[in-house]
């Protein structure tokens, strides 16, 4: 486990180099140093922390994209498709009443 002291001279340090904010996130800059950086090699400090930070996780997969501009709302099926739906799967159920009827009847 860390020292206390190093965690904080750490953050400080990534203040300064502009890595994160003052909130403790990584900033866009921090970001790109992640993507930047050869596989393996990323800063440790900044890795660690998006490895335990949903919102830096969230702006890392989405291009650094706030929560509020990337996520919209998704959007249900429209109307007219569910109407579309609900009139073939009623024909298709009296198709195979009627079907069945008429192979028993005989």
């Amino acid at each position: 486990m860390a020292d206390p002291a190093t965690e904080s001279d750490s953050a400080a340090t990534d203040v300064a180099s502009g890595w994160r904010d003052e909130r403790g996130c990584i900033t866009q800059a921090g970001l790109d140093a992640l993507r930047e950086a050869p596989v393996g090699q990323a800063p440790n400090d900044l890795a660690e922390h998006v490895a335990g930070c949903k919102n830096c996780q969230y702006r890392m997969l989405s291009g650094g994209r706030p929560r509020s501009v990337a996520g919209t709302k998704p959007r249900g099926p429209l109307l007219w498709r569910v109407v579309l739906f609900a009139i073939v799967g009623l024909a298709l159920a009296l198709m195979t009443l009627l079907t069945m009827r008429s192979l028993l009847v005989d």
